[in-house]
């Protein structure tokens, strides 16, 4: 069985496929027509909601974070702020997704990525997130 690449459950996972490639990490998510939001967000003309963009960048953040930092995989990660997204187009069933981060900086129990999101040659979205490391409670 495949480690999972984020602690979600098999239903809020947005991100099939991850790699580090030099200081940039790289996730995929493959649209399955199939997907139960499809039916509903719209239906007769379906698209990826901006909400799930969002959330499959911070999995790929989450997932370079935990993948770049020595013991990290054990430490819940959640998001702490997202700042200037933008979506530039519509993604539909069927595509694939190619998730780019970069560490822009680590302060603490805080690490602020900037991302770039790709289906092919059309740019979706862009943006930068920034993540909060739980730390352990003093003693």
């Amino acid at each position: 069985m495949k480690t999972p690449l984020t602690p979600h459950g098999p239903g809020f996972r947005f991100l099939d496929d991850f790699a580090i490639e030099g200081d940039t990490g790289v996730g995929r998510w493959h649209l399955d027509p199939g997907l139960a939001f499809f039916k509903d967000h719209f239906p007769g003309d379906p698209l990826v909601p901006a909400a799930l963009l969002i959330e499959s960048a911070a999995q790929t953040c989450g997932a370079f974070w935990m993948q770049s930092t020595a013991g990290a995989e054990k430490t819940p990660i959640f998001v702490a702020l997202i700042d200037a997204m933008r979506v530039l187009a519509a993604v539909r069933p069927g595509e694939t997704l190619e998730i780019r981060t970069k560490l822009v900086r680590e302060l603490g129990s805080l690490a602020q990525f900037e991302f770039k999101t790709d289906s092919g040659e059309k740019a979706i979205a862009r943006g930068r997130i920034t993540l909060s490391r739980q730390l352990a409670p003093a003693n």
